[in-house]
């Protein structure tokens, strides 16, 4: 190659490099994080005013809390954030009367109790009395007796869950049930949290709800955010990248809460027609543009097999799904096929597009 024909090239990079100067100058990042909902969350975004940016981020978090407020079900009784949690005073009067609640209660459980009745009972609300039993809300895991499991599951049963939308009120028929929004509220409050940021004009912003994303527009360089999927058996290892472009991502696995006993390991994620954790999944992804939706969907999927999950998955439009079974086999929905990287291991089987 000639120095004539060096020159040129070495402009176009240097202008090619001067327009993506003066083009990333126009963008500020401002990143906030705060522990909320029993988990660290980050919210990142991007823009020309760093004052809008703060004051956007500060009402995005805002409306996170109160959701978390509303959906909290551990307050001690009494206490204001129990007053405060809709949760709490459903709970309560189990059995006894129908509770006023928020609007934003009422979406979630009615939400919740629609994916109950798609999934045939794999994904339950109800499910407070079993989770309660087996102790993962509190720092006490153990394994319950099968006569106690039998009993809690008498409980568990989202037709018991009267939803009234015009009067916003919820009632739980039987005496002892329990609400547990554990699979639902944080999605629905990282979508709320999104919505916030978009009335404020953000264009660019990815909310980080422990492992639970939504990721506004594209990111500062004007390209798909890439999201890594946790290896669910390798601490420092990932599995798949997704590229993302105002959407979200939610991961359901076994890795978050777990504990061995008797020789056997346990974890949080339970089937509430068994009463025990779901054994077909180890880590399941949904790819959706509402993060509550795929919050729920996350914890469907995990419960239901894999087959099964991946023909539900194919009948709802806008969702894709990736899954680590198992029996260490990587599934995805067809429709991923050339959008996302999966990062291969000797670990694992590979079922292209399946």
């Amino acid at each position: 190659m000639t120095r004539r024909t060096i020159l040129p090239i070495a402009v176009l990079v240097l202008l090619g490099g001067l327009a993506w100067f003066q083009y990333s100058r126009r963008f500020q990042e401002y990143r906030s994080d705060q522990f909320l909902m029993d988990t660290l969350i980050s919210i990142t975004v991007y823009g020309k005013n760093q004052e809008l940016l703060r004051t956007a981020v500060a009402a995005a978090y805002a409306e996170m809390r109160r959701i978390a407020e509303l959906a909290d079900g551990f307050p001690q009784p009494g206490t204001a954030a129990w007053r405060s949690s809709d949760i709490c005073r459903i709970n309560d009067q189990a059995g006894k009367a129908p509770v006023p609640v928020d609007d934003d209660t009422v979406a979630m459980l009615l939400q919740a109790q629609k994916y109950s009745r798609l999934s045939h009972g794999a994904f339950d609300v109800t499910v407070g009395p079993l989770m309660e039993l087996w102790g993962f809300g509190g720092n006490n895991p153990h394994l319950p007796s099968p006569e106690q499991i039998r009993a809690a599951l008498t409980l568990v049963n989202s037709e018991d869950m009267i939803v009234n939308k015009q009067d916003h009120t919820v009632f739980l028929r039987k005496a002892g049930m329990k609400l547990d929004l554990g699979a639902v509220a944080k999605g629905y409050a990282t979508e709320k949290a999104a919505s916030v940021l978009a009335q404020y004009g953000i264009d660019k912003a990815l909310i980080d709800a422990g492992g639970n994303i939504r990721v506004i527009g594209r990111n500062s360089r004007n390209s798909p955010w890439k999201i890594g999927i946790k290896d669910p058996r390798t601490s420092d290892a990932i599995v798949a990248i997704l590229p993302l472009v105002d959407t979200s991502a939610v991961t359901s696995a076994d890795y978050y809460r777990a504990f061995e006993e008797q020789g056997k390991r346990y974890h949080h994620i339970l089937d509430p027609r068994t009463g025990y954790s779901a054994t077909h999944t180890i880590s399941a992804t949904v790819i959706t543009k509402d993060a509550g939706l795929a919050d729920i969907l996350s914890t469907v999927f995990f419960v239901l097999p894999a087959e099964k999950s991946l023909e539900l998955a194919a009948t709802l439009p806008g969702v894709e799904l990736f899954l680590v079974t198992a029996d260490s086999r990587i599934r995805h929905s067809p429709t991923l096929s050339g959008t996302i990287e999966i990062t291969r291991s000797d670990a694992y089987r590979y079922d292209e597009g399946r």
